[in-house]
């Protein structure tokens, strides 16, 4: 609701030599305005709107920073790195290796294998598109830590390929001791273990990194303004 209302009028007819008749000059239709409570919601929508301004500047800012970062695929990198951490992470819950009448749910163990290699070859895909030194080098290493355990991963069903991405052979991986599949992917020192903790260097390194850009993108914009200023 808007009100076309100018507070100035209530008392822009004041005489300030005249004290005695300190209503004198107000409009009697802008006194019943107040009355009914007029100018109150005048006021309230006025600042509702301004509110609304301030939070609509702050979000198209914030969305501009976010936007920035994500062009430069680390906020994806910090995604898919986090994604590949817990895919390592349900190997080592108990409820996996959980048997039932001596029997092992094999449809949740291959689901937990399957999950893992969708994770690993999402973080390969990613590292790609990002452009950061530290991250390339823990990328390097581990698939060269991928590439020494092809010949192990192979025999449950996982194979390493030239382009470094894994792929599942079902049948393969159906048929795998369940045990080689534990020991390959939960527990200290196990291959899965140390794919997880370059996966969280990966993410801690996406971090530093969009800290980095947006602190250099605030820095390049100050000076801009500064140099429009001075020109």
């Amino acid at each position: 609701m808007r009100f076309n209302f100018d507070v100035t009028s209530l008392f822009g007819g004041l005489n300030s030599n005249n004290s005695n008749n300190l209503f004198g000059g107000i409009n009697l239709s802008d006194y019943s305005l107040i009355k009914r409570g007029g100018y109150k919601k005048l006021m309230k929508s006025y600042y509702d709107e301004q509110s609304g301004k301030t939070t609509h500047k702050n979000n198209v800012t914030t969305n501009k920073k976010e936007q920035a970062i994500d062009k430069t695929g680390l906020t994806q990198m910090k995604k898919e790195s986090d994604g590949l951490k817990s895919a390592v992470e349900a190997f080592n819950k108990d409820d996996l290796w959980k048997q039932t009448n001596g029997e092992y749910d094999m449809e949740k163990i291959t689901g937990a294998v399957k999950s893992f290699v969708n994770e690993y070859n999402d973080v390969i895909n990613q590292s790609s598109k990002v452009n950061s030194k530290e991250i390339s080098q823990t990328m390097r290493y581990m698939s060269s830590m991928t590439n020494t355990m092809s010949k192990a991963l192979s025999k449950i069903g996982v194979a390493v390929g030239v382009d470094g991405k894994l792929s599942i052979n079902e049948d393969t991986l159906k048929k795998a001791n369940v045990t080689s599949i534990k020991s390959m992917f939960a527990g200290a020192g196990s291959y899965g273990a140390q794919i997880e903790a370059k996966a969280s260097e990966v993410s801690r390194a996406t971090i530093m990194n969009s800290s980095m850009y947006s602190s250099n993108a605030t820095l390049s914009s100050t000076l801009n303004g500064m140099y429009d200023k001075w020109i």
